[in-house]
């Protein structure tokens, strides 16, 4: 049982670091600087474990560490049940507080306890086995390997078990039941036992108690707007969740992951961000008879369905099925016999195809931005391979005024690949330093000088949508080699990719804005 508890302690520890990750993103997102502290944190609280788990042994009876090595499970899983009560009203005021601070305070709240009880269990069982085995057999060496062979099974299922299917929450109370099962069962009786049941008991209440993604519950943000979440669909690429917000003609319905808004549609079922109405207009005007058409990140499946009721051959590459879940269910996204859908990542499937596709749509967002891996030369020139003569590639990405250098490095390596590109930057509000821009790039280069020429009127957005399409319109900008804005800007490869460094700020900054305009019911997950 000794062991066995060792195994099952080393998996829970590997777990509740990868949950406690995907609860924290939401509010404190996925910078570099924020992995910083999560990461500094566990290995602090390991190191703790360990080293009162050795001091506690000395000078013990055996009788004191065999109720010590099961009332550790006991106590954390009392302690997680408590966590799950606990960050839904704390994680958004630390992250208002402040992000890097805020992360390292929030990592304590939920994984301090249990990792340092836990960690503690690898000198006990050295210390409980070595009178009955000897040195020999009871070394640490065996101690430590067979609780990091737990960890490796505690990755596998919360990777391929927990985090696709359950909410963290949900995930945090099998963890918490699991320990205090443990706990139970080898305390067999006295305190332990009752606080190995208590903890059982709890998990399992506020585990049925609370309702599956909370759907259905309404909550009111600083505008005393009604916020109600319809559906949340855990997947292994964060949490997805369709928002309504707002009443009557003006509200919106929102496709949100892991609080970064995939689209929006109004009151009428139309496209409310100006992203997907301006790259497809961009797009017709530059290939006004597209044939096959490229879609990579499905998002609501609003341009893949624009470009199919065009008359075009749409294949769509989505790394995530429950986006399409989430898009079928509450979009109206009906693919039909002339749209082809891929459960891929972009980056796989691009490579190797050839002089097939007029249009090429990159839409990739997770976390806070675009993944590393599809912003290199070597993506952008898979994608270029793509395109047959006179195709074009359309582009959403993050514009952050203030840190212009992540924008800059892919500017300079559309550049490298490509020869030329549109640049237009979103019209915005100066009090919103964060908006989109909208990057078109062809095979033919000097195909981009139609693009001023487009006319807004003939995209059928709606009105108010049209006026902002112009303002933004009016930014354009040609950008090639000789630039001013990608002077100096190195090119990002796959071997040298300083993407994570470069972005930390301006999606800090994105966070924070997103703490401060999302309630935080809706972020929990």
């Amino acid at each position: 049982m000794a062991r066995a508890t060792i195994v099952i302690t080393g998996a829970a520890t590997l777990c509740l670091q990868l949950i406690a990750s995907r609860v924290m993103t939401p509010f404190f997102g996925v910078s570099l600087l924020i992995w910083t502290g999560i990461l500094s944190v566990t290995l602090l609280c390991l190191a703790l474990g360990y080293f009162y788990g050795g001091v506690f042994c000395r000078g013990r009876s055996a009788q004191s560490l065999r109720a010590a090595y099961y009332l550790s499970p006991a106590l954390s899983g009392l302690w997680l049940v408590a966590a799950v009560l606990l960050y839904p009203v704390c994680l958004g005021p630390l992250a208002s507080l402040s992000l890097v601070g805020g992360a390292f305070l929030a990592s304590l709240l939920i994984l301090a306890v249990p990792l340092i009880l836990l960690s503690a269990l690898n000198p006990l069982l050295v210390a409980l086995e070595r009178p009955q085995h000897g040195e020999a057999d009871a070394g640490a060496g065996w101690v430590f390997f067979i609780s990091t062979m737990g960890s490796v099974a505690g990755v596998l299922v919360a990777a391929f078990a927990m985090i696709p299917h359950l909410s963290g929450r949900h995930s945090i109370l099998v963890i918490a039941g699991t320990l205090s099962l443990l706990a139970a069962l080898g305390g067999r009786r006295g305190p332990v036992l009752v606080l190995g049941l208590a903890g059982l008991v709890a998990a399992l209440v506020l585990g049925v108690a609370d309702p599956a993604g909370r759907d259905g519950r309404m909550v009111r943000d600083g505008a005393d707007r009604p916020w109600i979440t319809l559906a949340a669909y855990p997947s292994a690429f964060g949490v997805l969740k369709v928002v309504d917000v707002g009443q009557g003609d003006g509200s919106w319905r929102m496709l949100l992951n892991d609080g970064l808004a995939q689209n929006g549609f109004d009151a009428q079922g139309r496209s409310a961000l100006q992203f997907t109405h301006f790259l497809e207009a961009g797009a017709v005007h530059l290939v006004p008879r597209p044939r096959k058409v490229l879609v990579l990140g499905l998002g609501a499946g609003v341009i893949p369905a624009a470009f199919e009721a065009r008359g075009a051959r749409v294949e769509v590459v989505e790394i995530n099925h429950r986006a399409f879940e989430a898009a079928r269910d509450h979009f109206g996204y009906r693919p039909g016999p002339a749209t082809t859908l891929v459960f891929a990542d972009a980056r796989t499937q691009v490579r190797g195809c050839s002089g097939h596709y007029d249009l090429v749509f990159v839409d990739l967002f997770s976390g806070d931005g675009m993944p590393e891996h599809l912003m290199t030369r070597e993506f952008f020139t898979d994608v270029h391979s793509c395109l047959a003569e006179g195709g074009v590639v359309a582009i959403n990405s993050f514009l952050d005024a203030e840190h212009a250098e992540p924008n800059r490095a892919m500017l300079a390596t559309l550049v490298r690949v490509f020869g030329r590109v549109a640049f237009v930057e979103q019209a915005h509000p100066p009090s919103r330093p964060i908006t989109n821009a909208f990057l078109f790039a062809a095979r033919r280069p000097g195909d981009l000088n139609r693009l001023a020429e487009m006319a807004v009127e003939a995209s059928g957005a709606p009105p108010a949508m049209a006026a902002q399409m112009r303002e933004s319109l009016r930014s354009l900008q040609l950008v090639d080699a000789a630039s001013a804005l990608v002077a100096g800007a190195g090119v990002l490869t796959d071997e040298d990719n300083p993407l994570a460094a470069l972005a930390a700020p301006a999606q800090m900054t994105f966070r924070r804005r997103a703490v401060a305009t999302i309630p935080d019911p809706i972020l929990v997950d």
